[in-house]
């Protein structure tokens, strides 16, 4: 969580549609299919023998016509009936395993690319995920990889099947009857421009579908998540009026787009009977002449409507093309980022922190040139609390930020017993630390799975036990199944307060060295705040606490508080020696006074001197 006056300034990228091709990012992509090389190998092998078998099936009927049927050659018949339908099986079966394995080679590698970019992203420095829009990452693991998904079940064995079959279609047309060969010089140009004058309008208003979808979606996700505040201000007539002027956008590309692909599909469809007609007008001329055989003419009535499906299929794979290398560049792109805290060779992995923490002369930026914290000093001995106060936008929690290493110091050091921090392996470095937050962010899940995911070897018992020394048992078991009570997405099914207190939970399960709390207690009421303060004055002995927060009563008895102003410590002391010195701190809890009056009045405690 970063200061308000402080985040760094979000990146908004323009997502390109198409790219252009680029070999290097195609070898890249292709590259993840190294590791099903040899099923792949099989599945070409596969897609040889069904293009052979697609090219020999009309052959063979013209050989059954003209060599048998006409000549009334029943054994003839038979022998030839019996090899074209070996032929169909091997047809059948080298599709059937030429199709399993282009999904599972396909679904592979688009396994193998999600969990890349998973893997990397859950490596990523904070700093990424502060100046990038979430619907742009998220878009990298949904949209962009489904881009790619479209193009593999298209094209992994698209240009050498089809390409081979439009060939051999063609050569052996050629061999059969030159002269009604001469149908292909009409109908695939006319196929040639019906795709090339509609590609580029069905690109463009499929591209106006999916940009109309997106808004349709991100709405409709927006009104869901938001439907309690669209309730609380009455603004439900409104919403639905500005649904429908989503969805008629949506609805207005529909109407681009459709007929456009069905004049499209209507225009390949028209000439295949076209071809087919030529094929018996011509062959029955070419018939009448001797020229040609009842066997050549249903050949080709078989070729020519093969040869429009390889065609469409091409045109299609093209059409994605564009678009998958697009996708492919943002993936790659998102790939290459480099994260910017890393571990050093010889990091520390073995971790057993005491818990002395040294700030020394730290500084540090979000934005070059926008100083957030400057030259930043002061020093927490083991097992005591340290409180960090100020008002928004001062840099307290970029002090926690930098004490859990999600960023590092421009200049200066942090040390932890000793050591500086960046010394130490990262995920070692935190297993000794647990934080707290204002949003407690929960997972979904059962409470147990909540509470036990700060420690996920954890007993129920173990959970039990942290549970009820917060004092949240009692709630837990009235609950209709206890431990084992579904929280929600996100622990949308608890209150504010009994997702913070969940929060405490998973913190001091892991029994940290170094336990913070940042405006952890902002969602607590009265008594879930008490119940907190309690188990917190028991559970705080022998770990250093570091306590960002505004209430009077989460501070007053910290061992140490530092008022922070403009990212630097204007002061450091107990709560009755910084009220003597009648400072900057004097000066933060006569600004809130009203607000300390009704808490003391609540907690019984005293006010600011």
């Amino acid at each position: 969580m970063l200061d308000a006056k402080k985040k760094p300034s979000v990146i908004t990228i323009e997502e390109k549609e198409t790219g252009a091709f680029d070999r290097r990012i195609l070898g890249r992509l292709f590259g993840y299919l190294t590791p099903y090389r040899g099923r792949m190998a099989i599945m070409y092998l596969c897609a040889f023998l069904n293009v052979g078998a697609t090219l020999l099936i009309p052959v063979l009927l013209k050989i059954g016509i003209d060599d048998f049927i006409t000549r009334g050659d029943v054994p003839g018949l038979i022998r030839i009936s019996l090899i074209i339908g070996g032929t169909l099986a091997v047809l059948y079966a080298a599709a059937h395993l030429q199709g399993r394995l282009m999904m599972n080679v396909g679904y592979g590698v688009l396994f193998d690319l999600r969990a890349a970019l998973f893997r990397h992203l859950q490596h990523l420095s904070f700093r990424y995920f502060d100046t990038h829009r979430a619907g742009q990452i998220m878009s990298r693991l949904t949209n962009d990889v489904q881009v790619l998904e479209e193009l593999l079940q298209a094209g992994l064995d698209t240009i050498v099947v089809d390409g081979l079959t439009m060939v051999g279609i063609t050569a052996v047309m050629l061999f059969l009857d030159p002269l009604l060969s001469l149908i292909l010089l009409v109908t695939v140009p006319a196929l040639a421009m019906v795709v090339f004058a509609l590609r580029k309008k069905i690109i463009t208003a499929g591209r106006g579908i999916q940009r109309t979808l997106s808004s349709v979606n991100a709405f409709l996700n927006e009104s869901i998540s938001g439907i309690k505040v669209i309730r609380s201000f009455a603004r439900e007539e409104e919403n639905i009026r500005a649904f429908r002027m989503v969805n008629e956008e949506y609805f207005g590309a529909a109407k681009k787009f459709y007929p456009l692909l069905a004049f499209f599909w209507q225009s390949v469809a028209t000439l295949n009977i076209v071809g087919t007609t030529l094929v018996l007008t011509g062959g029955g001329v070419l018939l009448s002449l001797g020229t040609v055989t009842i066997g050549v003419i249903a050949a080709f009535l078989a070729y020519i409507n093969r040869f429009f499906q390889p065609m469409q299929r091409l045109s299609n794979m093209l059409n994605q093309l564009g678009r998958a290398m697009a996708s492919a560049e943002r993936i790659f792109t998102l790939l290459d980022v480099e994260p910017e805290i890393t571990d050093p060779p010889d990091a520390l992995a073995e971790v057993d922190i005491r818990g002395r923490v040294e700030f020394q002369h730290v500084s540090f930026a979000y934005n070059e040139n926008e100083p957030v914290l400057e030259d930043v000093s002061f020093q927490v001995a083991p097992g005591k609390t340290f409180a960090v106060i100020g008002p928004t936008g001062s840099g307290k929690t970029t002090i926690i930020s930098l004490l859990a290493r999600f960023y590092d110091p421009g200049q200066g050091r942090i040390l932890v017993d000793g050591i500086d921090i960046r010394r130490y392996a990262q995920a070692a470095y935190r297993n000794n630390l647990a934080l707290v937050m204002q949003d407690a962010g929960l997972f979904s899940g059962t409470i147990f799975d909540a509470v036990r995911y700060g420690k996920p070897d954890a007993t129920l018992e173990e959970v039990q036990a942290v549970v009820r020394a917060i004092g949240f048992h009692e709630t837990v078991v009235a609950l209709p199944h206890g431990y084992h009570t579904d929280i929600g997405e996100r622990g949308s099914l608890l209150s504010l307060g009994q997702k913070q207190l969940l929060a405490f939970a998973r913190a001091l399960i892991r029994d940290p060295a170094v336990l913070i709390l940042d405006e952890a207690s902002a969602y607590l009421d009265s008594k879930s705040e008490r119940l907190v303060k309690n188990a917190m004055q028991k559970l705080r002995a022998g770990r250093t606490t570091f306590i960002i927060a505004h209430r009077l009563s989460t501070i007053r008895d910290a061992d140490m508080i530092a008022v922070i102003m403009d990212g630097r410590i204007k002061e450091i002391g107990t709560h009755s020696e910084l009220l003597e010195r009648n400072g900057a701190y004097a000066e933060l809890l006569r600004s809130q006074y009203t607000g300390v009056a009704e808490e003391t009045a609540t907690d019984g405690s005293e006010g600011p001197a």
